[in-house]
């Protein structure tokens, strides 16, 4: 029934091997997990998930059929000719340099649509992903991302399981929290942290780990996050999220741009750009929403829902970005009808001053390679 097998793909407790499927007429790719390395229980988990999931989402590799034998445990999934956005990205970064990015010619709102409605399907059937990063981000040769590997999912909505997922994506609160951690707005966070991943090509933070005093959890609520971060990044980014951001992945760009050194610490300059995203402003904003609405320390402030709508503003203004905005554009966009969002570009001081010192109104930071 299946022959041709080629791996594509291998990790900690499973491999995924391109398969030819003579029923279907059709590649499939196998998901081989060791029962010596994933318990009865585990398994049963995910192929609650994948069925509670179905078929029907464009955007969720769906599994087609599921086996086993003595020794392993098979999902049969959805085949992406074109892997994973980590290593798809990875090939782009080999073709751009800091000085000529090469041109991703995909849309990165797009992408982000085709995400979220991913995420909200599963969040309106009460699953959460608990592991969004690029490396689980699949593209299809028609330019189209499909949401895989759930194998961390969980139908429970307060977790207390505090060692789920990729430390790079994973929320703060994942790390330790006195009332366990709402799931779905764990999501939020890593597509958060996905998409600046996506933008920039680096995560800006190995973990958001809060470590805890004497073994006592600590608690997330607003004005209670007044501690010292493990890694030096996420403590920056806790003490100023806008500098940081503009420090670390914007600062490089502006520089590079202006053709002068920049000291930006482990920031680097990103080697590619999408092709609906080429302006600064554009850029600017798209990180302020990030910050605001999805890699925010209080997740009570997350929302998948919000973001897409700012995001779709962002593109909807982007004529006007290209031609240099306006201060009734700033005024207009910060005007949203949402009262958690009104943190606007006024009151990131630190961001909007690196911003005005930046010298790029009415400026495209780059253009489209050749």
């Amino acid at each position: 029934m299946y022959s041709n097998l080629e791996q594509i793909q291998s990790g900690s407790f499973s491999t995924v091997y391109k398969a030819w499927c003579s029923t279907l007429n059709k590649y499939v790719a196998l998901k081989v997990i060791p029962k010596q390395k994933y318990t009865e229980t585990g398994i049963m988990n995910e192929f609650k998930i994948m069925k509670a999931l179905g078929t029907k989402h464009p955007n969720i590799c769906s599994m087609i059929d599921y086996y086993e034998d003595d020794n392993n445990y098979v999902l049969v999934l959805e085949y992406c000719e074109c892997g994973d956005l980590y290593d798809f990205l990875s090939i782009v970064k080999r073709q751009g340099s800091i000085s000529h990015p090469a041109l991703i010619q995909l849309d990165f709102i797009k992408i982000v649509h085709q995400l979220i409605s991913a995420l909200e399907y599963a969040h309106g059937l009460g699953i959460a992903h608990r592991d969004i990063k690029p490396e689980n981000i699949l593209l299809t040769k028609e330019g189209n991302i499909k949401l895989a590997d759930w194998g961390h999912a969980t139908l429970n909505r307060i977790s207390n399981d505090f060692n789920i997922g990729t430390d790079n994506y994973r929320a703060p609160e994942t790390f330790g929290c006195l009332n366990g951690h709402d799931t779905i707005k764990c999501d939020a966070w890593g597509v958060g942290v996905t998409l600046f991943y996506l933008m920039f090509g680096q995560c800006p933070f190995r973990n958001a780990e809060i470590p805890s005093n004497d073994g006592d959890l600590y608690d997330f609520g607003k004005g209670k996050h007044g501690k010292t971060a493990k890694c030096a990044n996420f403590q920056q980014f806790l003490i100023d999220p806008y500098g940081f951001i503009y420090r670390y992945f914007l600062e490089p760009i502006v520089c590079i741009h202006q053709g002068r050194p920049y000291t930006a610490g482990d920031g680097k300059p990103s080697l590619y750009v999408w092709q609906d995203m080429v302006n600064i402003y554009q850029i600017f904003y798209v990180c302020r929403i990030i910050v605001d609405n999805l890699a925010t320390i209080d997740a009570d402030d997350r929302s998948l829902s919000r973001s897409l709508v700012l995001f779709d503003k962002v593109w909807n203004y982007n004529s006007n970005f290209n031609q240099g905005i306006t201060a009734q554009d700033i005024k207009e966009f910060n005007a949203d009808g949402d009262n958690n969002n009104n943190r606007t570009m006024d009151n990131a001081s630190s961001m909007k001053s690196n911003m005005a010192n930046a010298s790029m109104e009415r400026k495209q930071i780059i253009g489209k390679s050749s």
